[in-house]
């Protein structure tokens, strides 16, 4: 945020976030911390925090890049998507500094550009509801905590081990994305350092993830919707071997963290109240 903005500037790039859903283009419009205290200084969700830097094993690190706004937008069309990304530009660029700005795709059935299938490990119903949403007795209810992060893959080295390895690397097959069971799943698989439980209860989220590719990078920008931001915390400490067992998520061999921020998205009633 540019230190001239206001809390009524704020409040216009919300009104325009809203109004231009449409049967084109739908939108989820995030903040961060401080911008949300900032748009709505009399309640913030209990839980919303800015996201700090994490450090692991092997030297590997979770950088912070926390930002004040998150505009997603997408469509079955590029066209729209750009005709929204200019207009969005255009209302907000006297307040607001723009970081980062990434196109994504579905990339065949789902899949990373790893070529495994991404997100089947998703809730399903209304248990998808569950594990995204805020609950009803808990400030901010209906909306839903973000977490966005930015992974560059190397292709060409993950793409150098043979098809047997790359499966223990993910822990599904790649074909068809059967999990690997038993003494077949490695320790230091994604999934086994993704797929948790605390206190017998699942940390499930909702990931809503895209393969992204430029001149600069090429990757998945890991994008997920939760009812508390603890269990995003528990995987990624999970995957830097912070979890106890001191083991690292292979995957962060072939693949590096680059930005990281926390955000809350408002329920369309309190985005209509604002």
């Amino acid at each position: 945020i540019s230190n001239n903005c206001t809390q009524k500037e704020l409040k216009k790039i919300s009104t325009f976030v809203k109004d231009s859903c449409s049967e084109h283009v739908h939108v989820v419009i995030s903040f961060g911390k401080k911008a949300w205290e900032l748009i709505q200084p009399d309640w913030t969700p209990t839980l919303l925090k800015d996201f700090r830097e994490l450090k692991g094993k092997n030297n590997y690190t979770m950088p912070s890049t926390q930002a004040d706004i998150l505009i997603w937008a997408h469509s079955t069309s590029k066209s729209h998507i750009y005709d929204f990304t200019e207009a969005a530009k255009a209302v907000a660029e006297d307040i607001l500094d723009l970081i980062i700005i990434q196109e994504g795709f579905e990339y065949h059935d789902s899949r990373d550009l790893i070529g495994f299938v991404d997100g089947i490990g998703n809730p399903k119903d209304e248990k998808k509801i569950a594990a995204a949403i805020i609950p009803s007795k808990e400030i901010g209810h209906g909306g839903s905590y973000v977490f966005t992060q930015q992974w560059n893959h190397d292709l060409k080295a993950f793409q150098k081990n043979t098809i047997p390895t790359q499966e223990k690397i993910i822990g599904r097959t790649k074909k068809d994305s059967v999990e690997l069971e038993g003494a077949a799943m490695p320790k230091d698989s994604h999934i086994s350092k993704t797929d948790l439980k605390v206190d017998g209860e699942g940390m499930k989220i909702y990931r809503r993830s895209f393969p992204f590719s430029n001149t600069e990078n090429k990757g998945l920008f890991f994008q997920t919707f939760t009812c508390d931001p603890m269990r995003v915390d528990v995987q990624l400490e999970s995957m830097l071997g912070n979890s106890g067992d001191g083991i690292p998520d292979r995957l962060m061999e072939f693949s590096t963290p680059v930005t990281g921020s926390y955000y809350f998205a408002p329920s369309e009633k309190d985005l209509n109240l604002l």
